[in-house]
């Protein structure tokens, strides 16, 4: 048997595991708060927290489901600090970024309008060789030249239009040989020379040579020729009869030409013709642009088009800045259509200007970024970027109804725009937006804006655990 001395021995060191137990006990409880009491002031238990986490000392809000309250010091520990909405009163920018293009109105494609061979191509004088030479060096013209509206590029060479003026002027000449001699064989019938079916067979025959004129002028017109080129053909054949027939080889000779003249004071941004080639009607031969002005593609989201929308046209404007080119200051500009498809990628929708070229320093296909000013909106408030807690399908803020008491109602709204700081919310909605559970959010109220991450997760918790 174990004496009385031994059993005390023996029972020091359970004496000592009851009280390390007790002492752990108490700083755990110290650390993690103490339990939350077994009834709310409204009546109902609250729903227990796990030690440890913000919602041990958090509940609901008893018929705010989306409403939670603090225990004292809780916020503090949460660091939630709520600041006041604003009203809309400065302009703000929006920040646009594009690319730039060529104008598609001062863009030019030209072609040849008949098909046939190259027999010409003009030539510019040559600076660098001229003044390695000494004398003055031709070459024929080329990507980068200037060019003036109507000057000659090249010229093509096309027996069709030959052969059909040549047709046009045999026409002519018949048509008018057969007039002469019907009106000497009028003058016989009236003196009974000649038989009223010879004059009858004559007009037939001028009429046949009416209709061979009017269907070769018909072709040249239907394949485009200038009515200045029709009409030299006409004076060459008038020329044909002064001349009892003789025809001029030279004159003859360029009706088979085919100009190919620039349409417009601008720059060759391509050529893809060289002097003995065989083109047809859809080769692209020249492309000739204007580039004092150049067209703006910039890119707007979805939430910042109403704002683009509702500018008024005095103030559709924008300033377009290059990347690339850090010397060159922003350039004025002015915004003239906003696209009707938005881009189910990127959601969002192209807006269109254009930008002046000052020194030819920009190049289509260049990254840009446009600025546009827009005015304070009425009908919109601010708050910080920190205050959303968003998920990808909806944003939300706390909003404190009363600065007084720690209680913090979550409010779904409507995001306007964001900067990289600020999110513009608006305050009217539409109707769809206020069935969906959205609600206004009007300048004067107050919203956390440290600690709203923490507020949505102690509310999710407390309302998963309420509906268990």
């Amino acid at each position: 048997m174990v004496s009385r001395a031994g059993m005390r021995r023996k029972g020091w060191p359970i004496l000592l595991g009851l009280a390390a137990v007790v002492v752990v006990a108490g700083i755990v409880y110290s650390t993690c708060g103490r339990a939350a009491p077994s009834g709310s002031p409204d009546g109902k238990p609250d729903v227990p927290s796990a030690p440890g986490r913000p919602a041990a000392a958090a509940q609901l809000v008893a018929g705010s489901p989306d409403t939670i309250r603090l225990e004292p010091g809780a916020a503090d520990s949460l660091h939630v600090q709520t600041v006041e909405v604003r009203p809309v009163t400065e302009p703000r920018t929006l920040e646009l970024q594009g690319s730039l293009a060529l104008d598609t109105d001062r863009l030019v494609r030209l072609h040849s309008r008949f098909a046939g061979e190259v027999i010409e191509v003009t030539e510019v004088p040559d600076e660098a060789a001229t003044h390695r030479a000494g004398r003055s060096v031709l070459r024929p013209i080329s990507f980068g030249d200037a060019v003036c509206r109507g000057q000659l590029l090249a010229v093509v060479w096309c027996k069709d239009l030959g052969e059909k003026k040549s047709e046009l002027a045999d026409a002519l000449s018949q048509l008018h040989l057969g007039q002469e001699q019907l009106a000497k064989m009028s003058v016989a019938s009236r003196d009974g020379a000649i038989s009223d079916a010879r004059v009858r067979l004559q007009e037939r025959n001028v009429e046949s040579d009416l209709t061979a004129v009017a269907r070769a002028e018909r072709t040249l017109r239907v394949w485009r020729l200038p009515e200045s080129e029709i009409e030299a053909v006409r004076q060459e054949a008038r020329l044909i009869r002064e001349r009892k027939g003789k025809r001029d080889p030279e004159k003859e000779k360029n009706w088979a030409r085919v100009e190919v003249a620039a349409p417009l004071d601008g720059t060759i941004l391509e050529k893809n013709v060289s002097l003995g080639d065989i083109v047809d009607t859809t080769s692209d031969l020249f492309k000739v642009a204007n580039v004092d002005t150049l067209t703006v593609w910039a890119n707007a989201y979805e939430e910042n088009l109403p704002a683009l929308l509702d500018l008024p046209p005095e103030k559709a404007r924008w300033t377009v800045r290059l990347g690339a080119d850090r010397e060159l200051p922003p350039l004025p500009g002015r915004i003239e259509k906003i696209g009707y498809v938005s881009d189910p990628a990127q959601h969002t929708v192209m807006v269109m200007g254009r930008v002046e070229n000052p020194g030819r320093r920009l190049r289509a296909g260049q990254f840009i970024t446009a600025t546009v000013a827009l005015p304070p909106s009425p009908h919109e408030a601010v708050v910080p970027a920190a205050a959303m807690v968003e998920d990808g399908h909806e944003s939300v803020v706390f909003v404190a109804p009363d600065p007084r008491q720690p209680c913090y109602a979550l409010r779904r709204v409507a995001v306007a725009w964001r900067s990289q700081k600020e999110v513009y919310l608006r305050c009217r909605l539409t109707p769809q937006e206020t069935a969906r559970g959205l609600k206004p959010l009007q300048p004067g109220s107050r919203v956390v804006a440290s600690g709203a991450i923490e507020l949505r997760s102690a509310l999710a918790d407390l309302a998963a655990k309420a509906g268990q």
